[in-house]
């Protein structure tokens, strides 16, 4: 009998997805000064008090800031591969993976929309597709 194969997040607590529903990045937000960050922290990196850092659904749609095209990969991720800043809506600056597109400076616009989605990153020793959060450029 074969094993089915399963989908597992990468990494648990980053990003929330319900079947047949848009994803959420977990982030959190300062009740004191409203900063909104991700991941999550346990202390406020602008006015530094503890205890006010509250979850934060973010919505993950951004605009890209900059990207490299990576030509090398560790073992098991896809090469090239995409690799960018994107600017969220919601206030952070993050890291992601892009996906949907060729890596090619002809794919990408610095500036253009960005949308996430949840993606296979790779593979597990079992065949199992382990999952992240990543962007893709927004359609139009």
């Amino acid at each position: 009998m074969e094993k089915e194969k399963r989908q597992i997040p990468i990494e648990e607590g980053v990003f929330i997805q319900h079947k047949g529903a848009k994803p959420f990045l977990i982030g959190n937000r300062c009740k004191g000064c409203g900063l909104v960050a991700f991941p999550k922290t346990p202390v406020c990196p602008k006015c530094l008090e503890r205890d006010t850092m509250e979850e934060f659904l973010l919505e993950g749609k951004g605009q890209l800031d900059s990207y490299c095209i990576v030509n090398a990969a560790l073992p098991g991720f896809k090469m090239p591969s995409i690799q960018a800043y994107i600017n969220l809506k919601d206030g952070p600056r993050i890291w992601s993976l892009v996906t949907g597109c060729e890596p090619s400076d002809e794919s990408l616009t610095i500036g253009m929309d960005m949308e996430m989605v949840i993606a296979k990153v790779k593979e597990d020793k079992d065949g199992n597709d382990l999952i992240s959060y990543q962007f893709k450029p927004v359609e139009k």
